[in-house]
């Protein structure tokens, strides 16, 4: 990830043809800043939930954490990277699926019911992914995203209608993707009950969604789409500002530190979206520079929520008053 990092500060935007098919024909690998951001800031992540996994022994509670850890990594990977719409939703597919196993990883009653919501939430964003793929498809014959965006263009009045259902229904996507209100309802009940080192990792995982709309909606939906330019626009602010109030009321209104880390990413959406959907240069850097602090911060919350959760014996991560951490100052500048 470094290295990829290193070769695309000259600003200049690689493409690579997977199998020599050229685009629009073939699958292409796209490498330019922002991706390869993307890619370092999940590494980062990944290495550090990694290694508290294995000096706290949670990757030796279940089977398979290791194989689904990689998995997952590869399925964000190729989302930040992929060039095409229907590779993106492989590698949203390849990702959820890791998510899955890591989400049961322990076990638990809790865990398997909030595995079954986020699962079914899951299955009906596919099927709308399919949907908006193949009425884009049918309409342009393409799915590669510089090419959608030369060919939505062109296309005529008649199309225009069915372009902009596309438009709305990928952003119901990325919106589900990303716990946007009113598809929110599943982050907070899955997050709290997965294990925190697990939900570390998947601190990243609503940024995918953030990601996604940054990339396709000014590529495909900018300015030169006609009537469906900007399409999902109008609806992102709105959206945004009910996402970042709920997050952060829930903070206050959480009762153990799980939820409030949950929580807390939820806020944290609203907020980098309130920046992107200003659809502007300057609020666009913003928001990418916001982005990386808040996927790091929130992972750290529930890092610093397995820690205490480990030390505090019946209290759990419950928030209430332990004797246990009284006099521990150490302990609380952690928060900070």
């Amino acid at each position: 990830a470094l290295a990829l990092f290193g070769i695309a500060q000259d600003d200049a935007i690689r493409a690579y043809p997977l199998g020599g098919w050229p685009a629009p024909f073939g699958i292409v690998l796209v490498l330019d800043r922002l991706s390869a951001m993307m890619l370092v800031l999940a590494a980062m992540l990944a290495l550090v939930v990694m290694l508290h996994a294995v000096v706290t022994a949670v990757d030796r509670k279940g089977w398979h954490f290791h194989p689904l850890f990689q998995f997952q990594l590869l399925g964000l990977n190729g989302a930040f990277l992929t060039g095409d719409l229907f590779n993106l939703f492989v590698f949203f597919e390849v990702l959820l699926i890791a998510s899955y196993g890591l989400m049961l990883h322990g076990q638990g009653a809790a865990r398997l019911k909030a595995g079954v919501a986020y699962v079914v939430v899951n299955i009906v964003g596919s099927a709308l992914f399919l949907i908006a793929l193949g009425l884009l498809y049918g309409l342009t014959g393409t799915l590669n995203m510089a090419d959608l965006g030369q060919r939505i263009a062109a296309l005529g009045a008649a199309d225009q209608g069915l372009i902009r259902l596309a438009g709305l229904l990928l952003l119901a996507v990325f919106a589900l993707k990303a716990a946007v209100v009113p598809l929110h309802l599943w982050l907070p009940r899955t997050y709290a009950a997965t294990a925190p080192v697990v939900a570390a990792l998947f601190a990243i995982m609503t940024k995918v969604g953030v990601y996604a709309m940054i990339r396709v909606v000014p590529l495909i939906f900018g300015d030169a789409a006609g009537a469906a330019a900007w399409v999902p626009a109008p609806w992102l602010l709105p959206a945004a500002v009910l996402t970042a109030i709920i997050g952060f009321v829930g903070v206050l209104a959480a009762r153990a530190m799980r939820e409030q880390a949950a929580f807390a990413i939820l806020g944290s959406t609203g907020t980098l979206l309130l920046a992107v959907s200003c659809w502007t240069q300057a609020t666009t850097a913003a928001a990418l520079y916001y982005l990386v602090h808040a996927t790091l911060a929130g992972a750290a919350l529930f890092l610093v929520a397995d820690v205490t959760l480990r030390r505090r014996g019946q209290y759990g991560d419950a928030i209430v008053p332990s004797p246990r951490f009284a006099g521990q100052q150490a302990t609380g500048l952690l928060f900070l």
